[in-house]
């Protein structure tokens, strides 16, 4: 027993080193906030259901919970002009992110004169390729948007 102390010791220490720490630590750390939202969203729906029983005790009516009140309200509808704003909307950010990439690592190459660097902007031609995919099919939709006489 005494002989496997410094052994112990030994590896305890060395752990703290070790690059493994890090992801582990973070691991551990989404593990420990999981359980502790399971636990507080448990508390609460512990909590409403106690006020809810003490309301039926006493004769009140008790407040509709989070389900009935999701029940009650109409469903938000999807219009065509919202669907091609959203889509017009996502293909600019798409666009402007891309560009954005782009246009960073060929100042970063110009900064650090080194052309290598002009692969990194190659990243961004995948946003590029999606945004202009969505401001083509935007281009499509809104020729097939009917006309409001306002």
């Amino acid at each position: 027993m005494l002989h496997a102390m410094p052994f112990a010791l030994a590896f305890f220490s060395n752990a703290w080193d070790s690059p493994f720490i890090v992801p582990v630590a973070g691991c551990f750390m989404i593990a420990v906030i999981v359980i502790a939202s399971t636990a507080a969203a448990s508390r609460k729906r512990e909590i409403e259901s106690q006020e809810r029983l003490a309301a039926i005790a006493k004769g009140i009516m008790p407040p509709p919970t989070h389900e009935e009140l999701a029940l009650t309200r109409p469903q938000p509808t999807s219009s065509a002009e919202r669907r091609f704003n959203n889509i017009r909307l996502t293909g600019i950010i798409l666009v402007g992110g891309a560009l954005g990439a782009i246009l960073f690592f060929c100042i970063l190459s110009v900064i650090l004169g080194q052309r290598d660097v002009l692969s990194g902007a190659a990243c961004g031609l995948i946003p590029l390729g999606l945004g202009v995919g969505f401001l083509i099919d935007a281009r499509f939709q809104k020729r097939d948007l009917p006309t409001s006489s306002s």
